[in-house]
């Protein structure tokens, strides 16, 4: 604390910034985890199947690691400006934030949706040549592309929870998702008794399902 013309002010502790800080990147981190953690049980279970399913979906999966890292950075930016605001109890610019990352954040997440829906193959030969691999993260990603779309909608919308003291809720969601998602995996990748699995199709189905109850 000081003094300025005869007036205490406040100087905020380093303990105060390191807490700010930490409510503004642990949220962040922990929502990265559970897209990553999504990608992980898509391979693990594809595993069980094919060496080849599990090498197409891993290589496929880095059109949405991209995707993801640009989230990311949406995301973080937006959260700096967000949490100011929000601390100043300037709703109508939080809003104008909000309102402005997700116009950009859509744009570009249609951007992956066509691309995976359009040419799945073309961006597969950036990644491999081998011609089953190709077919195989083609297959994954004409079904997937559709939660391009789903997620870049979702992570703004929890984002900004987490920035409006809603952090326990967008947790509670993004974690659901993910509940949601390994368990539809299961389910459609290996098929019930007398229901054949989708195997590849199936990963990339469970993805765009438990996206679409997310953003609900």
């Amino acid at each position: 604390m000081k003094y300025h013309f005869g007036k205490k002010e406040n100087k905020p502790s380093s303990d105060d910034f390191l807490t700010r800080l930490l409510t503004i990147v642990l949220p962040i981190a922990f929502q990265q985890f559970m897209l990553a953690l999504v990608s992980a049980s898509d391979a693990l279970m594809l595993g069980k199947l094919t060496q080849d399913a599990l090498s197409a979906v891993s290589l496929a999966g880095q059109v949405a690691f991209v995707e993801n890292l640009i989230l990311a950075a949406m995301t973080i930016g937006m959260s700096v400006f967000a949490a100011q605001y929000w601390g100043k109890k300037d709703i109508a610019a939080v809003e104008r934030i909000f309102a402005y990352v997700m116009k950009i954040t859509v744009a570009v997440s249609i951007l992956f949706f066509a691309a995976g829906l359009c040419i799945p193959g073309l961006l597969m030969r950036i990644f491999t040549n081998e011609a089953a691999l190709i077919e195989g993260g083609a297959t994954y990603l004409r079904t997937v592309s559709w939660s391009f779309i789903l997620t870049g909608i979702s992570q703004i919308y929890l984002c900004i929870l987490k920035n409006t003291k809603r952090a326990a809720k967008a947790s509670l969601i993004s974690s659901a998702g993910v509940i949601v998602n390994i368990a539809l995996n299961a389910l459609l990748i290996f098929g019930l008794p007398g229901v054949p699995g989708l195997g590849i199709a199936g990963a990339a189905l469970a993805t765009v399902i438990a996206r679409a109850l997310e953003t609900l």
